[in-house]
């Protein structure tokens, strides 16, 4: 779908129309780059919709912000196909997602409470213990979803639907761990290194954890159909979040902080998941995945916090308040989802 050179009705940023910037020949993207008074139209209609969601609080505003959000990270975590390797989209694109994501990080920045980042300790090993101390307590620490419906409720099909809800993050976390290490050194890289390389399955093609993470989509019969007509909000803004946080070399601290709550939650969460999907009698061949991240998680989250959070904060302590807004925004956007997804579960009508 080819974008006009000029357009009659005022630009509507969704989706539909990022995809068919996409479409655009190396030359129209060239054109469009140069047309500055289609640029300030694109930005005054990014004005347009963050407005709409965020600030007229319409849900379906927030829904299309977040989905067209969406396609341009996909852009930044895909290989770029060989016919289009001339188009240069960046320019503009960095444009739509830098002005959609301010009022993004905005909401989920005033979410946190400042009382809680008063007084951290500046000793590494010290905020360490502070920070966990965070994590679980906070509700999204001990969810009621994990500890309670999954592992005693949860039907095959309860399990389908948060299955894809998970795809938001699990599929892409290898490349986030690949794009963190950028620009560290040390201990640090190789903590971030040998993460990535477990991701990896240690060189073996079998146990590449994106492979066993499809394995477990498989078993449940999830495909893009499914996945595109049941993804809740609330995971898409999760998956955002992760990208947004990944992608922009500024947020790196808040990424420490953000993912250290995924690796230190993932092992007591994925317990309750591997026994109540075993309860359900799903197969046992897709769960693999979960099961093997109890452990592997355990280590990985042990060494973030001993070999990336503690050094940091050894060094500097001003880093802490950032990697501990990473984990508040981490924790309080986890909580949202979660609720969602047990609200859902816990009123649906019995079939």
């Amino acid at each position: 779908m080819a974008v006009p050179t000029r357009r009659v009705d005022p630009i509507v940023v969704d989706r539909e129309f990022v995809t068919g910037l996409l479409e655009l020949t190396a030359e129209e993207w060239r054109e469009r780059t140069g047309d500055y008074v289609f640029r300030a139209e694109l930005d005054a209609a990014c004005g347009r919709l963050v407005t709409q969601a965020y600030g007229d609080g319409d849900p379906v505003a927030l829904r299309r912000l977040h989905d067209t959000l969406a396609v341009i990270y996909d852009q930044d975590f895909g290989v770029t196909e060989l016919a289009k390797v001339h188009c240069e989209t960046q320019p503009i694109l960095r444009d739509v997602a830098a002005r959609l994501e301010q009022p993004v990080l905005a909401y989920e920045l005033a979410q946190v409470d400042e009382r809680q980042l008063q007084d951290y300790p500046a000793d590494g090993r010290s905020f360490v213990h502070w920070l966990k101390r965070i994590i679980v307590e906070h509700p999204a620490g001990q969810h009621e979803l994990y500890r309670s419906y999954l592992l005693k409720h949860a039907t095959p099909a309860d399990y389908r639907f948060f299955m894809a809800q998970e795809t938001c993050l699990d599929p892409r976390f290898d490349d986030i761990l690949a794009l963190m290490q950028l620009g560290t050194s040390g201990q640090e890289k190789l903590e971030l290194a040998g993460n990535y390389w477990d991701e990896m399955g240690n060189g073996n093609p079998d146990d590449v954890h994106t492979r066993m993470f499809a394995a477990a989509l498989d078993a449940l019969s999830i495909d893009d159909a499914y996945l595109s007509e049941n993804l809740l909000l609330e995971a898409r803004i999760s998956s955002n979040l992760s990208a947004a946080l990944a992608l922009a070399r500024r947020h790196y601290l808040k990424s420490v902080g953000y993912f250290a709550v995924t690796e230190y939650l993932v092992p007591r969460r994925f317990k309750c998941m591997v026994a109540g999907w075993r309860r359900a009698g799903l197969p046992d061949a897709g769960i693999r995945y979960h099961d093997l991240h109890i452990g592997i998680d355990a280590v990985h989250a042990s060494g973030w916090f001993k070999n990336v959070v503690a050094p940091l904060v050894q060094r500097d302590p001003a880093t802490g308040r950032e990697i501990a807004i990473g984990a508040l925004i981490r924790l309080n956007s986890s909580q949202r989802y979660l609720d969602a997804l047990l609200t859902r579960f816990t009123s649906a009508v019995p079939a």
